[in-house]
């Protein structure tokens, strides 16, 4: 009974060492050109040959030693491969340090691994930004461009313009863009600026690293307000006249070519009226002597500017000839 016990278990052991004989195990390779940045990399593996066996798990692993094995850092999937190419990203690695990675691939308790290859990962990096032009879209509103030329070493979070009176920062007002750009061109608009004011401007990007910003630009706000008038009271109303006064609260953008009042016997009397006319106004008051009226009668009277801007009127003001 012995001696048969042994036969048998010989039986199965030249078995199995035929049957091991008979595996071909895969085949892996590491392709060229993987990504790296400095916290990460981008890793495609190939499996030159399947083998004819089921795979039970396949992947990558890395150290910094070399000769890495699945006792080191892995990444790794289940059963067999769909395909024969596949790609791991290896996260949460050191910036500026060399690794070791080979693809593996394991059926039972043997391991296969490919050829190895060796990365360094980038040093910390912060993006590279640049300013472009300046266009005035309206009062206080400017069109900025810039261009991310670098998103650096880690993805960009944040980018825009800043401004300010003197080289900004983003503690001073800024535009925020959070959509995905990792490279090109963009756009901000600046509002809410002052007219006639000189703003240094310059584009930044944020990413894990820190801010870093372009280059300075400075842009002179154009001034496109008209004067600012006020009707005020009139006096010394007669049968055919009257005294009317007004004052230029602010004379706008550029000089004020011409002011004084305008009435009518219908409401919002125009410069098209009846008008009194006085040049290059400065802000302060004045007054207007209304003739040729029409006695017992209403008439409806406005101060009225003018500068390279525009016209403005004041407030309407109303009077009964005696």
């Amino acid at each position: 009974m012995l001696k048969n016990s042994w036969l048998i278990l010989l039986i199965l052991i030249t078995g199995a060492c035929k049957l091991e004989d008979q595996l071909v195990y895969p085949e892996l390779t590491i392709r060229p050109n993987w990504i790296v940045t400095d916290y990460n990399a981008t890793i495609t593996a190939e499996f030159v040959s399947l083998g004819n066996a089921s795979i039970n798990v396949y992947g990558m692993c890395w150290n910094k030693t070399g000769e890495p094995t699945t006792r080191d850092s892995l990444i790794s999937y289940s059963g067999q491969p769909l395909i024969e190419v596949f790609s791991s990203s290896l996260s949460n690695l050191s910036p500026a340090t060399t690794y070791y990675v080979r693809a593996f691939s394991r059926i039972g308790l043997k391991t296969s691994y490919s050829n190895q290859i060796t990365l360094k990962t980038l040093p910390i990096q912060l993006p590279n930004v640049s300013t472009g032009s300046a266009s005035d879209e309206g009062i206080g509103t400017l069109n900025v461009q810039g261009t991310l030329n670098l998103q650096g070493a880690s993805v960009v979070t944040e980018y825009g313009h800043c401004w300010g009176l003197s080289t900004p920062t983003i503690n001073n007002q800024r535009t925020i863009l959070t959509s995905t750009l990792s490279q090109g061109n963009f756009t901000s608009q600046l509002r809410g600026l002052s007219n006639n004011t000189k703003y240094v401007i310059r584009a930044y990007a944020k990413n894990a690293t820190g801010v870093s910003y372009g280059n300075e630009i400075t842009y002179i706000t154009s001034c496109k307000s008209a004067p600012t008038v006020v009707s005020n009271i009139i006096d010394n109303i007669s049968a055919q006249g009257a005294i009317a006064n007004g004052t230029i609260a602010n004379i706008g953008c550029s000089e004020v070519t011409e002011y004084g009042h305008c009435w009518s016997t219908t409401p919002n009397p125009t410069t098209a009226n009846p008008r009194t006319i006085f040049k290059q106004g400065s802000a302060g008051a004045f007054s207007s002597a209304l003739s040729g009226l029409s006695s017992k009668t209403a008439y409806y009277v406005r101060a009225y500017a003018i500068n390279s801007q525009g016209i403005s009127y004041g407030n309407q003001v109303s009077i009964i000839t005696l």
